[in-house]
């Protein structure tokens, strides 16, 4: 009798291991919608679905947005009012994204056979860090891309987020990480509803246009504010901050793919509070970073835009983002060089 004790922590083992196996499951890959920052990548596969069956496409011109969160207010909104009727588009930027995801999403849109007229592609030094800080697994690998783009570029990805893909095949639940103390709020408050799209508050913001986020509002400065967060962000994201070279090899593929596809492609550097931006010039990266990125522009017929130098809008949402309103300025720069009114410096 002793002896069945012994298969007691096996056999629970081995239900742990097939109950984790419901994460396989379509819905969790696609349209399970927590909170926060992941309901940005869940969306993002919806809003494909909807670029493919958009019949606006057949007489406007396209415009695709990727980057970051400083890439959220990119929309038909901010562009030049005078223009609006001519263009659609669709912005498919992401919190805490770095430049791999906007190439997956670019890469994955050409194959659909849908080719914009132009890209703006954010590109913030952030992105571009060691790759021992593991930023492209999390969130990007993780909740942001398929199979078939890990398996294509597996040789590109660091040992660290090599092991981290492994580890889902053992435990899918790794990869969806379901909050639990979320889902107890929203069993005990009657809310498991929102774990569906057309339920979830968040993704409905994102289902009002196509992608974008306009929320970043302001029209004026609280220098006291935005110096103090400058600083608590700058020891986040810069402090101990070194290149890392994994980055600067999907910009040039989207660049590739860009020239090959006959798309006119703008490598923006969003504008930051100026507390902030001092962090970067403490780092160099305007001698370092900054460069390769216009080199990569020049080589590839792309435009390299340092909105820091380039637009004249001093308004900020917070140290790390500008009011939605100077987005309004920042594309009619962008629009005015692909119209030739007035060419990039």
């Amino acid at each position: 009798m002793k002896k069945k004790f012994i298969y007691i922590p096996l056999i629970f083992i081995a239900f742990l291991f097939l109950a984790d196996k419901i994460f396989l499951l379509d819905f969790f890959k696609t349209s399970f919608y927590q909170e926060g920052n992941p309901v940005y990548y869940t969306h993002r596969n919806h809003l494909f679905e909807k670029l493919k069956n958009d019949p606006s496409l057949k007489e406007k011109n396209l415009a695709l947005a990727f980057g970051d969160s400083r890439a959220y207010p990119y929309s038909i909104k901010t562009l030049p009012e005078n223009i609006q009727k001519d263009w659609t588009v669709y912005n498919f930027s992401g919190p805490q994204a770095v430049p791999a995801y906007g190439f997956y999403w670019f890469r994955k849109i050409i194959q659909s056979g849908i080719k914009p007229k132009a890209v703006f592609y954010v590109v913030s030094p952030e992105g571009f860090v060691d790759d021992s800080r593991g930023l492209l697994y999390e969130p990007f690998l993780r909740i942001g891309a398929d199979e078939e783009f890990r398996q294509t570029y597996w040789d590109h990805f660091s040992d660290s987020d090599k092991l981290e893909i492994l580890k889902e095949n053992f435990f899918s639940i790794r990869k969806i990480r379901p909050g639990f103390k979320l889902f107890w709020s929203r069993l005990t408050g009657g809310k498991l509803k929102q774990y569906r799209a057309d339920q979830n508050h968040e993704n409905l913001i994102l289902e009002l246009g196509n992608g974008e986020q306009l929320g970043y509002a302001s029209v004026s400065n609280n220098p006291k504010k935005l110096a103090k967060d400058a600083l608590r962000l700058k020891s986040i994201y810069l402090s101990g901050f070194t290149l890392g070279e994994n980055e600067f090899y999907f910009v040039e593929e989207f660049l590739k793919l860009a020239k090959e596809e006959g798309v006119k492609t703008y490598l923006i550097w969003p504008k930051v509070y100026p507390g902030y931006r001092a962090g970067y010039y403490e780092l160099g990266l305007e001698k370092s970073w900054w460069p390769r990125i216009q080199k990569l522009a020049e080589t590839y017929g792309a435009s390299a835009a340092d909105m820091n130098t380039l637009s004249s809008c001093d308004l900020y949402y917070d140290g790390s983002h500008q009011s939605v309103l100077c987005i309004l300025e920042q594309s009619e720069i962008l629009m005015n060089d692909f119209t030739g009114k007035k060419k990039l410096p």
